[in-house]
């Protein structure tokens, strides 16, 4: 396993430590991944993506992020009705085993185990599926909700992203057949480095086992049909495009990854079944975790 995978895990047990014993709390949480997604991850973003040519099949990766969305909605809306959930319960469900942990997972476990050329796959992947949760599963999380909130919200949240403009600015530029002053590079490269300790260190803080513990049974049918379903689909999207070596494989392995942290934040800001939704990303993070042993072997094979 590459050295910064077994960084990845040790600072994630070491966050999860920190907040078991009240040393770093969840408002210390919010603020870490703020900085995270408005600073290190933009930088993270233009540095990596700029020397990387992009493939001429660029388009299918946000393609497949919908392919592997909007099913996993449609499948957890009838398992939901299935179990009979609550109002707000079924809403926390949806939002949970549809949202991908895509900023402070995926990205950084990509990076580790493809380098650049992996994140960039799996940042143009992300663009597919950050507009959907921002918009159908945003959506979704407001009707199922018991807080009324103005039918702008979603849109301003996704326009004013600044990991989204980060990509517009650096796919821009790629387009255009120019490349991030060198300057810039050196001054963003250092809050670049932050992003993955970082990311590991605010998963680790989001773990809270007493809400598992109150919701153990559902929370773990969620990580089962978020993990487990999403390789399923991520299988039949990536045979359905004819993806194959890198883009394959980033996919794939996206399709599994946990629930996002950013899911807990819109089931509160909505009324949802926040507990619910805490479960389910907690479970699935350290469900996906324990698997970061294998994840180099099992990328290999992907690859084909």
């Amino acid at each position: 396993m590459p050295l910064s995978l077994q960084a990845f895990i040790a600072i994630f047990i070491f966050g999860a430590f920190l907040r078991s014993w009240a040393v770093l709390t969840k408002s210390h949480t919010e603020r870490l991944s703020t900085f995270v997604f408005s600073a290190s991850l933009p930088a993270t973003i233009l540095v990596s993506l700029d020397p990387v040519p992009l493939a001429q099949t660029a388009w299918k990766l946000p393609l497949a992020a919908c392919l592997i969305t909007l099913p996993m909605v449609v499948c957890s809306w009838f398992l939901a009705l299935l179990l009979q959930l609550p109002r707000k319960t079924k809403g926390g469900f949806l939002l949970a085993t549809s949202s991908i942990n895509s900023v402070y997972f995926a990205f950084p476990v990509i990076l580790a185990t493809f380098g650049k050329e992996g994140l960039t796959q799996a940042v143009l992947f992300d663009l597919g599926q950050s507009t959907l949760t921002l918009t159908v599963l945003y959506g979704l999380a407001v009707w199922h909700g018991a807080h009324s909130l103005t039918t702008t919200s979603a849109t301003l949240r996704f326009l004013s992203s600044p990991p989204l403009w980060a990509l517009a600015c650096i796919l821009t530029l790629k387009l255009s057949g120019y490349h991030l002053p060198p300057l810039l590079i050196s001054l963003l490269t250092p809050l670049h480095l932050t992003t993955t300790p970082l990311a590991s260190l605010v998963l680790g803080l989001t773990i809270s086992f007493s809400a598992v513990r109150r919701s153990v049974r559902l929370a773990t049918l969620g990580v089962v049909v978020r993990m487990g379903g999403g390789l399923l689909l991520g299988f039949a999207t990536v045979f359905l495009l004819d993806l194959t070596g890198l883009e394959r494989a980033v996919v794939m392995l996206i399709a599994a990854m946990p629930s996002a942290v950013n899911s807990i934040i819109f089931a509160a800001e909505t009324g949802l079944d926040e507990e619910l939704v805490a479960s389910i990303v907690a479970l699935s993070i350290c469900l996906g975790v324990v698997t970061l042993p294998w994840l180099p072997e099992l990328a290999t094979l992907l690859m084909g």
